[in-house]
């Protein structure tokens, strides 16, 4: 069973089509992004994490993670993101 609820799975993997979106929009690695959709859905996820009844210790895990969303700016950041998302989500579905 997942640990993560339904809220918060389901803007976790809006950021994830999201970020997957940019980058392949993207000419190259310095291509700067639009970045307003990704940092409104980092204002929905804050709000979810909030709400859930995840441990604390996930929380934070999300929340660092929601932060450095809200700083991606070019196409090499999100690719660091889309890692990011990536090992966050194994670490919430592993418990």
């Amino acid at each position: 069973m997942s640990v993560v609820s339904n809220p918060l799975a389901e803007i976790l993997n809006e950021i994830k089509n999201e970020l997957a979106h940019q980058i392949s929009l993207a000419k190259n690695a310095d291509t700067r992004i639009d970045a307003r959709k990704l940092a409104y859905q980092s204002q929905t996820l804050n709000d979810a994490i909030m709400a859930s009844e995840i441990s604390d210790e996930n929380k934070m895990m999300l929340k660092k993670f929601s932060f450095t969303l809200q700083d991606s700016s070019t196409v090499k950041s999100l690719r660091y993101e889309k890692q990011d998302l990536e090992r966050v989500l194994s670490n919430l579905n592993s418990i």
